[in-house]
């Protein structure tokens, strides 16, 4: 795609646009409220001149702690109009993870949303001691709070009150400039604030109003995903507003209200995360499942075993999957409705030779990566030029980190994404497993996510999660299976035995199984991996109800502190 990184059609001057050409035309819906393109264009100034006045200006960071509804986007697309940084900050850290997000982001006003006040009152002092004098709330009408505290804190209404004011910055800033500090997930360890620029969300914008979602005059997409997330934020509203149509907007997820809400609103496409069409999935049919307009969803992480039945099911014609992450060059879009495709190999790209045993790259004699045969799973690299930046993150540490170099030849450079895809013959990509979602048990790979969609339609499984645990006296992991059950199924060890046999090789079958009532996940719907691996399979330090593939018998027995300790000390040997 070629544009200018000196333009200054940023995704708010569009907007300023679209807000001259066709003010009456709808851009946002919330609830029970329509926002036209010059009424939201109209707040974002009233915004933007509210920043001005203290002092916000290019290159200033300003922290955002607000969930999904209008104001969010008022905030970011003003910042954006004064060259200002939104830092995304996820509403659901609490504690040291939020005080460290907001802490490395350097922000110069932090705006805290009252709905999240709860969670940011207690992180409060540990950010820093003034932190009190930059702190700005905006009240959530929707979300009461009596708060003695809060009711201290300036108000950021009495900053936007009044006319709205014309277009405060001319030009704006270029589309090399920053514009948001967007996280990472914070699944194995602190989230890290990754730098995106202008040109990041034009390019988002352009590419998947056209190519994923194929977007027409009086389209509407529905997103239901936090706007912290790179997915709601780039995405989903970079591709409305470059197509001058319109977004539904929900607060968050909700099975539910999701298919009632498409519906409300006439949505003709949806934003996903793998996860999200797996709960819609798992829901009760309802003769109501392909009452709707959607031709189109597009997200990333739709697992093979549920593509073709989520699709089926809700009869939706087309899936745009993709691959990317927030802070990567390597991105590929399914614009072919390909099934099980992430999209194709694009120049840049290339896949790395992976040894799970060694937990490090293959390489050649002269000490340079192997790229893998058509068919082979190899760790997906991106070539880190001029036109495929790898812009990092905050921490210039964790940057270089990312960065492969002299990995193919002399003096190259390549972003590692630390995720393994495969090719086909006809160059599309398909995701296999993220690095320690493979693991090697009796000298074999166990890939997690291949155990996981077996387990998944086993007897009475609702989720599943795979990983893998050390075990004295053993080399490698031993897989485990974090289970929920459907509501007011039993689990069945036998029958379960029986349906992990007839699927899996010895080596890949769930040693150990944990039944949970639910699976703890990020907001993005990301299971918690790192901390089920760190609890392990203890029935002294775990309370659900454990099992053990017992090799006396062949089947799952409960895993008692008697037969935990056989094992430990080597008396039953795996």
């Amino acid at each position: 795609m070629l544009y200018r990184t000196d333009s200054h059609d940023t995704i708010a001057a569009q907007l300023e646009t679209h807000a001259r050409r066709r003010s009456e035309r709808p851009f946002l819906y919330f609830g029970d409220r329509c926002y036209t393109y010059g009424e939201a264009n109209a707040e974002i100034n009233r915004h933007a001149h509210a920043y001005r006045a203290l002092g916000i200006g290019p290159g200033d960071v300003v922290a955002l702690l607000i969930e999904n509804r209008p104001a969010f986007l008022w905030h970011l697309l003003g910042l954006h109009k004064l060259g200002g940084v939104a830092s995304l900050i996820n509403t659901n850290l609490q504690g040291a993870a939020l005080a460290h997000a907001v802490h490395i982001c350097g922000p110069k006003r932090i705006i805290v949303g009252s709905e999240v006040w709860p969670r940011f009152e207690p992180a409060m002092d540990s950010i820093s001691g003034s932190v009190r004098e930059i702190v700005d709330v905006d009240v959530d009408v929707d979300t009461p709070n009596d708060s003695p505290r809060l009711a201290s804190m300036s108000p950021w209404s009495a900053r936007v009150a009044g006319a709205s004011p014309a277009d405060p910055a001319g030009l704006g800033p270029t589309l090399s400039a920053q514009a948001a500090y967007i996280y990472t997930s914070g699944t194995t360890g602190l989230p890290k604030a990754a730098i995106v620029r202008h040109d990041r969300f034009y390019r988002a914008g352009r590419v998947w109003a056209i190519a994923a979602f194929g977007f027409r005059k009086g389209d509407v997409l529905y997103n239901c995903l936090p706007l912290y997330h790179s997915n709601s934020a780039l995405l989903a509203t970079g591709a409305v507003i470059t197509a001058g149509v319109s977004m539904a907007l929900a607060r968050k997820f909700s099975r539910t209200r999701f298919w009632q809400d498409v519906r409300r609103y006439d949505a003709t496409a949806i934003i996903y995360i793998g996860e999200l069409c797996r709960y819609l999935l798992n829901a009760s049919p309802s003769a109501d499942d392909r009452a709707h307009r959607v031709r189109v969803a597009s997200g990333n992480g739709l697992r093979p075993d549920i593509w073709r039945a989520f699709q089926k099911r809700f009869g939706i014609p087309r899936i745009s999957e993709f691959y990317g992450a927030t802070e990567g060059n390597s991105i590929t879009l399914n614009f072919f409705n390909l099934f099980g495709s992430v999209g194709p190999w694009l120049p840049g790209m290339a896949l790395a030779r992976w040894d799970e045993a060694r937990g490090d790259f293959v390489r050649d004699t002269a000490g340079h990566l192997q790229r893998v045969e058509i068919g082979e799973p190899g760790i997906l690299l991106g070539r880190i030029k001029e036109r495929s930046r790898f812009e990092g993150y905050q921490d210039k540490a964790a940057s270089e980190q990312k960065i492969l170099r002299n990995a193919f030849e002399a003096g190259d450079a390549w972003f590692n994404t630390g995720d393994l895809l495969r090719m086909d013959r006809y160059y599309h990509l398909y995701f296999v497993d993220r690095i320690g979602d493979t693991y090697r048990w009796k000298g074999e790979n166990v890939a997690a996510s291949e155990v996981q969609e077996l387990l998944m339609h086993g007897p009475a499984v609702e989720e599943a999660s795979v990983y893998g645990v050390t075990v004295a006296g053993t080399e490698g992991r031993a897989g485990m299976a974090a289970l929920v059950l459907r509501d007011g199924e039993p689990f069945d060890p036998e029958e379960f035995s029986r349906h992990v046999a007839s699927g899996l090789p010895a080596y890949a079958r769930p040693i150990f199984v944990r039944l949970q009532r639910e699976l703890q996940k990020t907001s993005t719907f990301k299971v918690q991996k790192v901390q089920l691996q760190r609890e392990g399979y203890d029935p002294r330090s775990v309370s659900d109800p454990l099992y053990f593939l017992d090799p006396g018998v062949g089947t799952y027995v409960p895993l008692t502190a008697e037969r935990y300790d056989a094992i430990a000390d080597g008396r039953v040997r795996l």
